[in-house]
């Protein structure tokens, strides 16, 4: 049984899909703690950022990795 062939997803959307998932744990931690959607809102995105750039450089990492 075959499952067709594999795609391999961009780099990018990788990088996206984590910088999104910890701006999303940042926004609902910082609503627990400060009970502010605006705190919580400005919380996410820089985390989000920070997690976007991090994520940058594992994705790098992999893709030299890969190559050698």
């Amino acid at each position: 049984m075959s499952t067709g062939p594999t795609r391999t997803p961009s780099y990018r959307t990788l990088r996206l899909l984590c910088g999104n998932a910890v701006g999303m744990v940042a926004f609902l931690a910082a609503y627990v703690f400060a009970r502010d959607p605006i705190v919580a809102l400005v919380a996410g995105i820089i985390v989000g950022v920070i997690g976007y750039a991090a994520s940058t450089v594992v994705v790098d990492y992999a893709a030299g990795e890969r190559n050698r």
